[in-house]
């Protein structure tokens, strides 16, 4: 028997859902239906040729159509329990008029419309709650894989529960003010509370959402251009046999042309975000596109006036069509070169690992635990690594990094995982079997990042080549501490053989690093795919005290690891050098810019 508790729960969640929140109505349906008219018809995820393709329909399937595309060339409906697309010239009216339809695009427009969205800001809640016991999730504009990603929840989150769609396989949430959707296996349902309360088609944000390029929306482009010249290599290849055959002879076969492929146009937030890389493969697509269609063009001009009586079309028309024709294939051979290179390939994750993604960069990181030493290793190739790790909102922590040889000097930085250039805190240099380590507050529950490089080449004069081994732990004093046994090499899997962490466990507190609640002012990082994302100077941090012999911190900021003497004061410079920007000091005396000591 359910508890009276439980009962006024769902009691007050009914009541709260349709009065507390007044906007929650249901998406209006319409009225037009349709039939397809062919067979083996591509019901795809977004409006567009050569986007993924969730499933195919017969002639004679009959749909409800939700929504048009802007250009009136799609129409959205449902499809297996999803929203999917079907093109406007494969389906007939069979009854209703398209143009009470409203228009619909899941990349740019939310679910409901901007007149009543149903992804957002808001500051709703409700009673019913769910968690993400097992895996991380992405927020997004609207209950499909087709919308923008507002927001990336990690593993362990709880948010209320807003609204759910018709067949309960997305759920609406509020998660830290955004209004989005999530995919309902991946939420646990707490208290056992009934979500079928929840309003269909959700509640209306109170604001739109806001949502800027991103490393998910870059790579997609990347898949969707690809897939688009994979699309129009039929016709490539139709469009060569067609021309081949006319130049040895054989007139013109009219009637029956290939499909002309169309240009892609790279949406403008999009293209300013990633200019350098996304102007110069667009320029190349649509120039290849263009080719191609030309050549097409020149075999439908044939075909409208009479042959010459040899049956063959004009020497020239034909070589200039040939010529278009291995344009183009040189052009596709080098749009795949180059979208292949930077399109990752499709990872399987595992339960230990994470996938970082910045900008137009990958890795996939290990993911670490509390209270538990690892131990790793720096060589010439891989002077940087990096870690993923889960921690609640407000938990204090301490990470600390011990060199167990070699001639490496370790830098720490921990920032957000899905913010990377927020640094909370940082730190440097570690001296013969003194560990280095960062004490901070988390602000938020969910995932962070660790980035633990070696600088031994910037604090001596090292000649040979960087290498060696480090342990660390992210130390939590609220719990036991880590069990010496149970230290991990991450490189083999197995416990360590003669490694000595104890200093780890045995270390006074740790020198602390305010954190940094904004963006740190001139940071940036230096990538290349597939390789970790670097940090390079211009952090502004604040002194530690010991961290250099010989040098008395001052309680002054430097303002840009990127000014030189010239520009720095004494108090200035001594912050600067603290805080890694060794040129100041050229002659490796601990004293910057010659001031005095």
């Amino acid at each position: 028997m359910r508890s009276p508790a439980f009962w006024l729960t769902c009691l007050v969640a009914t009541l709260y859902l349709s009065v507390g929140i007044a906007f929650a109505q249901q998406i209006p349906g319409s009225d037009v239906t349709v039939v397809v008219n062919r067979d083996n018809v591509n019901i795809r995820l977004i409006p567009a040729l050569g986007a993924e393709v969730i499933g195919h329909a017969n002639a004679g399937t009959t749909f409800n159509i939700l929504a048009r595309s802007p250009d009136n060339e799609w129409f959205k409906i449902h499809f297996s329990g999803e929203e999917g697309w079907i093109g406007a010239v494969v389906v007939t009216v069979l009854s209703g008029d398209i143009n009470t339809l409203p228009v619909a695009d899941p990349r740019t427009i939310p679910y409901g419309g901007f007149e009543s969205p149903r992804a957002g800001l808001t500051s709703a809640t409700s009673p019913i709650q769910g968690r993400l016991d097992d895996n991380g999730v992405r927020v997004r504009a609207g209950p499909s894989r087709a919308y923008p990603v507002l927001a990336n929840a990690p593993r362990r989150t709880v948010f209320p529960l807003l609204g759910r769609t018709f067949n309960n396989a997305w759920l609406q949430v509020n998660y830290e003010g955004t209004l989005g959707w999530v995919s309902a296996p991946e939420v646990t349902i707490l208290d056992a509370a009934d979500f079928t309360v929840l309003p269909i088609d959700g509640i209306v944000a109170e604001a739109l959402p806001i949502s800027d390029a991103t490393a998910d929306d870059f790579f997609s482009t990347l898949r969707l251009m690809r897939d688009r010249v994979n699309l129009a290599q039929p016709s490539l290849d139709a469009t060569r046999a067609i021309w081949t055959e006319i130049a040895l002879g054989g007139r013109a076969a009219c009637g029956s042309y290939p499909a002309r492929p169309s240009d892609y146009n790279v949406p403008n937030p999009l293209l300013a975000a990633y200019y350098d890389t996304l102007f110069p493969l667009a320029e190349l697509f649509n120039n290849a596109m263009a080719n191609l269609r030309r050549a097409i063009d020149l075999h439908i001009e044939s075909c409208s006036f009479p042959q010459p009586a040899a049956g063959s079309v004009g020497q020239a028309t034909v070589q200039a069509a040939l010529d278009l024709v291995n344009q183009t294939d040189v052009q596709f051979a080098e749009l795949r070169r180059r979208l292949n290179e930077l399109i990752p390939p499709d990872f399987v994750v595992d339960p230990d690992e994470c996938l970082f993604i910045y900008e137009t960069a990958y890795d996939v990181l290990k993911l670490v635990e509390q209270q538990r030493i690892y131990v790793d290793h720096l060589t010439p190739k891989d002077t940087l690594t990096g870690y993923c790790f889960d921690a609640a909102e407000g938990e204090t922590l301490t990470i600390s990094a011990l060199v167990l040889n070699g001639n490496i000097s370790l830098f720490l930085a921990v920032s957000p995982f899905d913010n990377p250039t927020n640094f909370l805190a940082v730190q440097s240099g570690t001296v013969d079997r003194i560990p280095v380590s960062v004490t901070f507050t988390t602000p938020v529950t969910g995932r962070y990042l660790l980035i633990v490089n070696d600088i031994g080449g910037q604090t001596s004069q090292r000649t040979e080549a960087p290498f060696g081994d480090f342990a660390f732990m992210i130390r939590n004093p609220q719990l036991p501490d880590p069990d010496p046994a149970n230290t991990l090499d991450l490189e083999t899997g197995r416990p360590p053989v003669g490694v000595d962490v104890m200093p780890l466990l045995t270390m006074s507190v740790a020198p602390v690093l305010p954190g940094f609640p904004t963006p740190i002012p001139g940071l940036a990082l230096t990538v290349v795919p597939g390789v970790f994302a670097t940090p390079i100077p211009g952090m502004v941090t604040t002194p530690v005290p010991g961290a250099f012999p010989g040098i008395v911190p001052e309680a002054v900021f430097c303002p840009s690891l990127s000014l030189t003497c010239e520009q720095l004061t004494c108090e200035q410079a001594r912050a600067c050098l603290i805080a890694g920007n060794f040129a100041l000091d050229p002659d490796r005396d601990n004293i910057p810019c010659n001031c005095a000591p």
